[in-house]
């Protein structure tokens, strides 16, 4: 085995080990998390490009100040991708759309056309230095061609792996990725960003460093919209040239061997296709198939070897919209995934988590708080009436409805409920800690049930008969509830 992976190992597990850090940055800024109202945000700035949509939610607010984080949504056209790039900061994606729709007796699809969905739609690739290109594509050639190119291969490149709704995807610091939707409806992806990461040692604005591209519409864009409105707009990362864009033509003609003409094309001049691009006719990469990629996941769901969670081989994704991967269920309230470090190694090193939530009507989750990490809500479907609770406000810091597309940011440690609509509940939850843990306030893991009865009586001044109601009247019910007037018998989670 060569130095440079093992290396490059070491440095890993380096990086790891310096997220505790992350509070470091935080507590530099006092007062930083001094919130008396939150509200329910919509994207504040959206780009529109050739292959589809960035939207970001600004971190100039003041709860996403407190949070330390940025909340990006992208949606990717059928056959597009986003341009190669690397960012400041830690980034967590959820896939909120991406199931492949296949029409059971053509290849068209109509609004009358029947079809049923299929596991796969997405492609995610991650380039990390110094691994190998381990997917390749061999033609034959003949022998005076084999000799110049040096062998049988045609194309080699990084790993691409599958994804689909429900995953979650992790995506380092500074490491070059991109998504490309090979499917025929839109990818759409929610990604936080952590700019109070020690792993970003710039500022806590959020920077995207693309490796091709011109936008110098957007730039124009964004330009007009910081005139019109100075405080709410400013710098979010959407710079107007790649990175070559800098850089001597001459030096790069040198370093990378072409001629003249090509470096203007490297640079992007004038291509105003935005940062999502279509692919072009007779697009190819080299990509596992859906029944083989099926079958790795089966595999690795039977058999855990700890030796495979190496820098070059390490996973990126994990799927938490499966019922079937509940933490907690309640067949009359809901369910509740989580995904951590524990489950995804890598997020040791991005310092994040992330939590999926189904609420069915009208269903509760109990009043809970998170002890180690700020939270943020993004709605997928359906909607809720939220409150959340500090330690200084008499009333509620936010009560109010929240729906599909929203975001809510819950700082750490402030109590927060949720009641689902007559149309339920569906939402994905971004944690600021790679092992994020909730504590409820009801039910079988709440406070009461490690408290005394007769401290209860005495806390509230109630009868013990009273404080016994109390301790014990949700029974073996963990977080999720169904009002009581609609329970006809309470289910135990």
């Amino acid at each position: 085995m060569s130095k440079l992976p093992l290396l490059l190992l070491f440095s890993f597990l380096c990086l790891c080990s310096a997220q505790s850090g992350r509070q470091t940055q935080q507590w530099q800024q006092p007062n930083r998390c001094q919130i008396h109202r939150i509200q329910a945000r919509q994207p504040q700035q959206r780009f529109e490009s050739e292959g589809g949509v960035t939207e970001i939610w600004f971190q100039n607010n003041d709860e996403f100040r407190c949070a330390g984080v940025v909340l990006i949504r992208q949606t990717i056209k059928p056959n597009s991708f986003d341009l190669p790039g690397y960012n400041n900061a830690p980034k967590l994606a959820y896939v909120v759309q991406g199931n492949l729709l296949l029409h059971s007796h053509s290849s068209s699809i109509n609004k009358t056309s029947t079809y049923k969905p299929l596991l796969w739609q997405g492609l995610h690739s991650l380039i990390v230095p110094g691994c190998a290109e381990t997917y390749q594509s061999v033609q034959q050639y003949s022998q005076q061609e084999t000799q110049r190119r040096g062998g049988q291969v045609q194309d080699e490149h990084q790993k691409v792996r599958r994804i689909r709704e429900g995953d979650v995807v992790a995506n380092p610091t500074g490491m070059v990725h991109w998504y490309y939707n090979d499917g025929n409806t839109d990818l759409v992806l929610v990604s936080i960003l952590d700019t109070s990461s020690n792993m970003n040692q710039l500022d806590q604005q959020y920077r995207k460093f693309y490796l091709a591209g011109d936008y110098s519409r957007l730039q124009r864009l964004q330009e007009q919209r910081q005139e019109e409105q100075p405080e709410r707009y400013q710098e979010q990362g959407i710079s107007a040239n790649n990175i070559f864009g800098g850089i001597d033509d001459q030096i790069l003609q040198e370093v990378l061997g072409v001629e003249r003409d090509l470096v203007e094309k490297i640079k992007g001049r004038g291509d105003m296709r935005g940062h999502m691009i279509r692919a072009k006719s007779g697009f190819q990469l080299i990509r596992p198939s859906r029944m083989e990629e099926e079958y790795e996941r089966q595999s690795r769901d039977v058999v855990q070897n700890g030796l495979e969670e190496t820098l070059c081989t390490m996973r990126l994704r994990e799927n938490i919209g499966k019922p079937s991967r509940a933490d907690v269920y309640n067949p009359q309230a809901g369910r509740i995934s989580t995904v951590t470090n524990n489950d995804l190694p890598i997020l040791r090193l991005l310092g994040l988590s992330a939590t999926r939530g189904v609420l069915h009507r009208n269903a509760i989750y109990a009043p809970h708080w998170n002890l180690n990490a700020h939270s943020l809500i993004y709605v997928t479907r359906g909607s809720a009436r939220v409150q959340i609770v500090g330690n200084q406000q008499q009333n509620a810091i936010f009560d109010g409805q929240v729906q599909e597309g929203q975001v809510l940011v819950v700082p750490q440690n402030y109590v927060v409920v949720k009641q689902a609509g007559d149309r339920g509940f569906e939402w994905v939850s971004f944690k600021t800690h790679e092992n994020a843990m909730t504590h409820n306030l009801v039910g079988k893991t709440s406070p009461f049930r490690g408290l005394p009865v007769d401290m209860l009586a005495s806390m509230y001044q109630i009868s013990r008969q009273e404080a016994e109601n109390l301790k014990y009247n949700r029974g073996q019910e963990v977080a999720l509830f169904v009002p009581s007037h609609q329970s006809q018998g309470r289910a135990s989670a």
